[in-house]
């Protein structure tokens, strides 16, 4: 005897296996949401807060949430010049993961964020100190620029030979320019 009832139709034997349908019904997969667009930092930060304010385990927020924070790039902290947004932004960076559900650490990993900080904290360092853009980096010595005892003392005293050379070219130009 087998344990379930008998089926009405076909007694003890399994009823035959049914077809497959010929059309299934599927939700039409969704388009994946875009990320905020902004044009300053200060708006990325509101974009931010209004997208952390909205808690709901919803793969589509944390699509858009990752997306809108991932356009936090160097390039574009480099742009930026108020401080105050930088600042707010550097506080985000700070607390990354303060206790969001979906927070800047899910977007960024730890180098990243890192990074980051670094960047926005070199931007209002630059900011405060008046600057536009860092410095050029250019070589340590620019014979063009030094006087004539220091350049006499340095050719006498150096030890690097091309250095040496290269100060030397500066003083016959130097000579030359003088007339003699």
């Amino acid at each position: 005897m087998i344990w379930r009832e008998p089926d009405l139709f076909y007694g003890d034997k399994k009823p035959p296996r049914a077809l497959a349908p010929m059309k299934t019904y599927r939700a039409e997969p969704r388009s994946a949401p875009k990320p905020f667009a902004w044009e300053s930092m200060g708006a990325w930060v509101r974009h931010m807060h209004r997208l952390f304010a909205l808690e709901g385990p919803n793969s589509d927020h944390y699509r858009r949430t990752r997306e809108t924070a991932r356009a936090l790039t160097v390039d574009r902290i480099r742009e930026c010049r108020h401080d105050d947004d930088l600042q707010r932004c550097e506080a985000m960076l700070v607390e990354a993961s303060a206790g969001w559900l979906y927070g800047l650490d899910r977007a960024f990993n730890r180098a990243e964020r890192g990074a980051l900080l670094v960047e926005v904290r070199n931007r209002r360092h630059l900011i405060a100190i008046g600057r536009d853009a860092p410095k050029a980096k250019g070589p340590k010595l620019d014979p063009r620029y030094l006087p004539d005892d220091a350049l006499d003392r340095l050719i006498q005293s150096h030890a690097d030979v091309a250095t040496v050379d290269r100060l030397r070219h500066e003083r016959e130009r130097r000579a030359i320019e003088r007339g003699g």
